[in-house]
């Protein structure tokens, strides 16, 4: 026979109420974070699957927030090098402007004045800073100024480096270009120099047509450059041949300039083309010309485009020729165009990657919710249900604690 005592009616009744307390506090907790899964035991495989997601999540965060961080350093690099390319297009019209013998040496002084003032916004474009502070084309070295300018000389202080943001899971993208590349290291077109010695004749004698012939290597030969008078004097004679090869740079390609140390003497330059190639016979001679049989091939070289603009702008305030700058403002400009579409390919590419990692991420976050998040619908009748069961119990208690024989005598 069992005997069922006071103490076990009231152990079991705090018991079931208890367990009934325990269980609405979880629904409620469900109900107030809107998620079923609060602890590992509530379902240990769905915990497992939601940690997976959460790495997964998190992990594409990132990838949109480097996205974020490249677009905007991108898109500040891309501002600049679009403003570059402006100001180097204008340096090209002032360079051909400037490449007139009609124009005085004022006028050129005035181009090479405007030329100046560009090559100080280049070069201050060229030290620009992204929104973070950081210098653009420095390489690795954001923190330090990429371009330096002391005693006449451009110093490049960053390094080549490229530095790298991974976008997925297999994919990276540098987040700029080394000014090393872009600025510093630039072609410069083909030049061959031919240096004029003096005549050493005191009064030069005539020359015959066909005898002093000139090719400039652009595929159009050897152009003969006429005859010339007697000449009373090596400068008379050092002019006369400045002007017959000037008169037919057109066919040549070949520019003669005049030297004032040593005097009497020429300097002869091609652009672009091959060399120059100089041929003397018959009544022209080295004694009466200064001119000796001979080819100087072209040569190429690279640097800065700050040097060049300054170059150009000393010699237009010279009054020289400045056709040899033309090509060379060009590559500078390709230089430049070439890098700035290689940004704006990795801006397309990232955009187009964010919209993939947008849609992935939208993917795991659904799959998350059906696996951790809750079904009010069924938590709220449960809690109903569990609410109404712990009314039930603490009142069935409060009636059996109550029950008595004293309460029959």
């Amino acid at each position: 026979m069992l005997r069922i005592s006071t103490q076990m009616i009231t152990e079991r009744s705090l018991s079931s109420m208890l367990r009934q307390q325990s269980e609405l506090n979880d629904t409620q907790q469900q109900l107030s974070t809107g998620r079923r899964v609060l602890t590992p035991s509530d379902d240990p495989a769905s915990a497992s699957r939601v940690l997976g997601l959460n790495r997964a999540v998190d992990t594409l965060s990132q990838y949109q927030s480097n996205i974020d961080r490249l677009t905007s350093r991108l898109e500040t690099e891309e501002g600049a090098l679009d403003g570059i390319t402006n100001l180097l297009q204008r340096v090209r019209e002032l360079t051909v402007a400037g490449n007139n013998d009609v124009l005085t040496t004022l006028d050129k002084s005035g181009i090479a004045s405007e030329i100046r003032q560009i090559g100080n916004q280049l070069f201050s474009m060229a030290n620009s800073r992204d929104s973070g502070g950081e210098y653009v084309f420095a390489g690795y070295q954001s923190g330090t100024r990429p371009f330096s300018y002391d005693l006449g000389v451009y110093s490049y202080n960053g390094d080549s480096g490229q530095r790298e943001l991974q976008i997925a899971p297999d994919r990276t993208v540098a987040d700029g270009d080394n000014g090393f590349d872009t600025f510093m290291n630039i072609a410069t077109g083909p030049i061959a120099t031919v240096n004029v010695a003096a005549p050493t004749d005191p009064a030069p004698a005539a020359i015959t047509a066909g005898d002093i012939t000139i090719d400039g290597g652009n595929g159009n030969g050897a152009i003969s450059i006429g005859a010339l008078p007697l000449a009373a004097n090596p400068t008379q004679r050092a002019t006369q041949l400045r002007d017959a090869i000037n008169a037919i740079s057109g066919q040549t390609g070949v520019r003669a300039e005049s030297n004032t140390a040593p005097p009497d003497t020429l300097t002869l330059t091609a652009v672009g083309g091959t060399g120059v190639t100089v041929n003397i016979a018959g009544t022209a001679t080295t004694a009466n010309t200064g001119l000796t049989t001979g080819v100087t091939a072209s040569v190429t070289s690279k640097r800065s485009v700050f040097e060049t603009l300054d170059l150009l702008a000393a010699d237009l305030e010279a009054g020289n020729s400045v056709d040899r700058y033309i090509t060379d403002v060009q590559l500078a400009m390709d230089n430049v165009i070439e890098v700035r579409a290689t940004v704006g390919g990795r801006l397309n590419s990232i955009e187009e990657q964010q919209t993939v990692n947008e849609d992935l991420k939208l993917n795991l976050e659904i799959h998350r919710s059906e696996e951790r998040d809750l079904d009010y619908t069924e938590a709220i009748s449960r809690f109903e249900s569990q609410m109404t069961a712990l009314q039930a119990a603490q009142q069935a208690y409060v009636k059996v604690k109550g029950l008595s024989l004293f309460n029959y005598l």
